[in-house]
């Protein structure tokens, strides 16, 4: 009989790694916060330390909303995480990471070439503010944000959060009679939390830029294209090869980053 046990020791490694991404953002806080404000024409009237700590509540919050929805619905929707299977049921973990890291960093790679290159492909018609400066040092506080927030954190919150939610709802609202979801309640689910995370940067490209219909379509692309891949391997080979294949797609950038900056 095979031993079941709460996945706890799980939920809090993850929650560490979570809080642990989230404090990597606090430099880029620290120096972007004032030039915000400036530009906002909002004075500055505390400490920029204690407005950048009190900047990482939401994306906190937004983290542990996503680990308590994957720790409650994911393995009911057909979702998993090879780290909550080890501390679950004590199956192999090592083993399986191998099994998977291949296709799950090639697919990463691919999607950071493609949204580069379409990218390149549009500056052309895209506004000044815009167009890709020239490379620029990257250091190791930039690189650890990259790898833990983009490549972990946000998998917690859009695909073992956001995605399971989705599919877990639509699941249960019409095909309650099957015992899964089928691929379609699936794929519809990777595609609406790869398009929610294409427009939470509406905000953003807006007050850049005015926005136009090209602006919106490459807005929700460049940040929703990769959000297609990682959902299939989350759905396909787990919850670590959408992570895998997240932080490839950042060394991607960063090497492409460094590779121009040569030439």
């Amino acid at each position: 009989m095979q031993h079941v046990r709460k996945p706890w020791r799980s939920f809090i490694f993850f929650l560490l790694v979570g809080v642990i991404a989230v404090l990597s953002l606090l430099p880029t806080h620290i120096e972007l916060i004032p030039q915000q404000l400036e530009k906002l024409g909002v004075p500055l009237e505390l400490p920029i330390e204690i407005i950048a700590v009190l900047s990482l509540i939401n994306p906190l919050l937004f983290i542990i909303v996503g680990l308590l929805i994957g720790h409650f619905l994911a393995e009911r929707t057909g979702f998993y995480s090879f780290i909550y299977e080890k501390d679950r049921y004590d199956r192999p973990l090592l083993s399986r990471l191998r099994a998977i890291f291949k296709i799950s960093a090639l697919l990463g790679v691919i999607g950071g070439v493609i949204i580069v290159t379409s990218d390149a492909l549009l500056q052309p018609f895209l506004p000044e503010v815009l167009h890709v400066s020239d490379a620029e040092a990257i250091d190791l506080f930039d690189l650890a944000t990259r790898l833990l927030y983009g490549g972990i954190a946000e998998e917690l919150m859009l695909r073992w959060g956001v995605m399971t939610l989705l599919v877990f709802i639509m699941w249960k609202i019409f095909q309650r009679s099957k015992t899964q979801p089928t691929s379609v309640i699936v794929w519809t689910g990777i595609t609406l939390s790869a398009l929610l995370f294409g427009l939470g940067h509406y905000g953003a490209t807006s007050a850049a830029t005015d926005m136009t219909p090209m602006i919106f379509a490459r807005m929700i692309f460049l940040n929703g294209f990769g959000g297609i891949i990682y959902g299939w391997l989350y759905w396909r080979k787990g919850l670590e090869a959408a992570m895998i294949a997240h932080m490839a797609t950042h060394l991607t950038f960063v090497f492409i980053s460094i590779l121009s900056s040569l030439i």
